[in-house]
């Protein structure tokens, strides 16, 4: 008979009050740093396709790089040890960036540092997703990750809009004294994050869970969680083929200024985050497939709703983006939420490092190839041009990922006895 293992309740519920309050510091940071990187490829005046390079290698570089998480756990044996070391990386990071971009001038330096960055920020997913696994009783998820995910995004609302606020008033006199601003309040941010994630609880008892063998990226999965994963791959190609270039619509086809971008994320975060506790309820009772196959099927039509709101009277443009925004918001949320507890539902706390390490890497390669397809459609608006009457070459790509969209949707998701 396997020894059942003791769970240490009083110091599990107090580790994930903590990891609340850990996740508000981080989403400080989120919004005042990683919210803005594309504003800010933007006002150093690239080109859309070096734009969705920029949004997409580094996410398919530390998607291949985060795979040494196994191994750096395998020498530590301390989810919480590793992340420290990766947040503390993750801090000194972020100024270089501000350098590359702006004092070097050298794009491929700044895009090195940008990879860089992702590669730390992606290696902390599959420790910190092994990590609460272990402590929030499957029963609870929904709900728990619901909650949590509420009160992180109202951090994440508030410094997003603030740092939008703070770019909008340097905008007429040094924009990059307001990147510069926003990114040294992120780094503090990041610090808090670091010193509660020093107070969590880390179970003593679960590092076999996660023995990590060299020829783990070989390791057989079950056809159930195999097909999960090639969906939620090839779902977020058809998301990244358009979602990059999204800043660069706005802020260019649109024309919005830094507080109207700043008055599109934040808002639209209104309805997404007053939403987690019913998608957690909601996932709990109908379950996490039926969550994912009715908010995906409304993220298909996303691209098709903004196409509409450009042709919108000027007054109305605004209002239309926050109101499409908010129903992305929404729907991104709920699936969201769904997918992190599916993946839980397969691997029942077992060899969680591993798996989550090769969902991020094949979710990574995916982000890359659809972004990169995106930005050449941009690139060759003459060819388009000779088949379609185009008012910026964005609509096309949104048409584009929209098809795509649906192929994924209708392949995967439209029969109800479907199960990924």
């Amino acid at each position: 008979m396997v020894k059942k293992r003791k769970r240490q309740s009083k110091q599990i519920k107090s580790s994930l009050r903590i990891s609340t309050v850990e996740g508000s510091w981080w989403a400080v940071m989120y919004g005042m740093v990683e919210t803005y990187f594309g504003a800010f490829f933007e006002f150093l005046k690239y080109s859309s396709f070096e734009i969705s390079i920029l949004s997409t290698l580094p996410i398919f570089i530390g998607a291949v790089f985060q795979n040494l998480t196994g191994w750096f756990y395998d020498i530590l044996r301390s989810r919480k040890i590793l992340l420290i070391i990766l947040k503390c990386i993750q801090t000194i990071t972020i100024p270089l960036i501000l350098f590359a971009g702006y004092f070097s001038g050298d794009y491929y330096l700044l895009l090195a540092f940008i990879c860089f960055y992702y590669v730390v920020v992606m290696s902390q997913m599959s420790p910190w997703t092994s990590w609460m696994g272990y402590l929030v009783p499957g029963r609870l998820r929904g709900r728990y990750f619901g909650n949590r995910s509420q009160v992180v995004r109202i951090f994440m609302l508030i410094s997003s809009l603030l740092a939008g606020a703070i770019l909008n008033s340097y905008e007429e006199s040094n924009t990059f004294n307001g990147f510069t601003i926003i990114f040294s309040l992120g780094i503090i941010a990041n610090i808090g994050s670091i010193y509660f994630l020093k107070r969590q609880y880390e179970p003593e008892d679960t590092t076999n869970d996660e023995t990590f063998e060299i020829n783990s990226i070989k390791t057989k999965m079950d056809s159930g969680l195999k097909r999960f994963i090639i969906y939620d791959s090839l779902s977020e190609f058809s998301f990244h083929v358009s979602g990059p270039l999204m800043m660069v619509y706005w802020l260019r086809d649109l024309s919005f200024d830094y507080i109207e971008l700043a008055i599109i994320i934040n808002v639209s975060q209104v309805l997404g985050l007053f939403s987690m506790r019913y998608w957690g309820k909601r996932i709990d009772d109908i379950g996490s497939f039926t969550t994912i196959r009715s908010t995906s099927f409304f993220i298909a039509l996303l691209p098709i709703l903004w196409i509409g709101n450009y042709y919108l009277p000027n007054e109305l443009i605004l209002a239309g983006s926050i109101i499409i925004a908010s129903i992305a918001s929404l729907m991104f949320s709920g699936r969201a939420l769904a997918l992190d507890n599916r993946l839980y539902e397969h691997m029942k706390n077992k060899k969680m490092i591993q798996v989550t390490s090769k969902r991020v890497f094949f979710r990574g390669l995916s982000i890359f190839i659809g972004g990169l397809i995106g930005g050449l459609l941009t690139t060759n608006e003459s060819s388009l041009s000779i088949y379609i009457e185009l008012d910026t070459v964005i609509h096309a790509v949104m048409v584009f990922s929209t098809v795509l969209r649906l192929g994924v949707w209708l392949y995967f998701l439209v029969d109800k006895k479907s199960k990924i």
